[in-house]
């Protein structure tokens, strides 16, 4: 699967992030896991899915860089 980052909290380094999967329009986001019970029980994510928190202004970003 290859990536394109698109925009992220940080220039270098880890830091949440957003990437395209080239090719298909998808997002993968980088981001803190969300380890609170009572998020996650609020969430019922099914198995195979998991929670990432990001900042808002990096959805801001990316909708204006890359979505609008």
């Amino acid at each position: 699967m290859k990536l394109t980052r698109l925009a992220g909290e940080c220039e270098k380094g880890t830091c949440p992030t957003v990437y395209a999967v080239d090719g298909t329009g998808d997002l993968i986001v980088q981001g803190y896991v969300v380890d609170n019970a009572e998020a996650l029980t609020t969430m019922r994510l099914p198995a195979g899915e998991a929670a990432v928190r990001i900042p808002a202004s990096l959805i801001r970003r990316i909708s204006s860089e890359h979505l609008g």
